[in-house]
């Protein structure tokens, strides 16, 4: 007798997984547009699902924000990797700069996973701790090789990225790239000047930097 194995993926299970990408899709598309104040329901009609499906995957906001970070993080280290890999330390910073303005200038829902209340507790330590050892590798690399301006912080990058994101955000249906002007002359300024003049005052810490971007939402 021949015993005849099941396939390796459902009928039912691949249904599943694309109602999940369906609701994951339609979270961006929402918390990019509403922030924090988007709802499940909002989330819901946006997928073209009922409410009961979304509960059945995330039983609350938080849960389907996790989500949402698990689903990003990849494209946020995959600029962070893609940039200490460059032996040049100033390509590498400028690269790593630049790239994280992207991130956030083209999908504004990140702000929303990491900076709304309670958000930046929520990333688990160990993406955070790469995240953070990866980006102060890479600054402290330009500033020790005289390609960025001194006491520069990943602080700074963090609320540059929203400040441009913010800028794409609110001009994306005039023109979606002139963003890019902007980033230019953003990564441009963090080039050590003739005049040596100190970046003053220091940034917030990370956490109270997160909690006021938070609040721009």
């Amino acid at each position: 007798m021949t015993t005849q194995l099941p396939p390796a993926t459902s009928p039912l299970r691949a249904d599943a997984e694309r109602n999940r990408r369906r609701i994951l899709d339609a979270a961006t598309t929402v918390f990019a547009e509403f922030g924090p104040a988007a709802t499940l329901g909002d989330v819901a009609r946006s997928a073209g699902v009922g409410i009961g499906t979304i509960y059945r995957k995330f039983p609350d906001k938080e849960a389907l924000l996790d989500a949402l970070l698990e689903d990003k993080i990849d494209t946020v280290m995959a600029v962070l990797d893609h940039a200490v890999a460059i032996d040049h330390p100033g390509i590498a910073f400028r690269t790593y700069l630049h790239g994280m303005i992207e991130v956030h200038a083209q999908d504004r829902s990140l702000a929303t996973v990491l900076f709304a209340p309670n958000r930046n507790e929520r990333v688990p330590p160990d993406i955070s701790d790469r995240l953070g050892s990866t980006a102060d590798r890479i600054i402290t690399g330009a500033i020790a090789a005289d390609e960025l301006r001194e006491g520069f912080t990943r602080q700074d990058t963090t609320v540059l990225a929203v400040m441009v994101g913010t800028i794409a955000a609110t001009t994306r249906s005039e023109d979606p790239d002139v963003w890019r002007r902007y980033a230019q002359i953003v990564v441009d300024g963090t080039r050590p000047s003739a005049h040596r003049d100190p970046l003053l005052p220091p940034p917030l810490p990370f956490t109270a930097t997160a909690a006021a971007l938070g609040r721009t939402l």
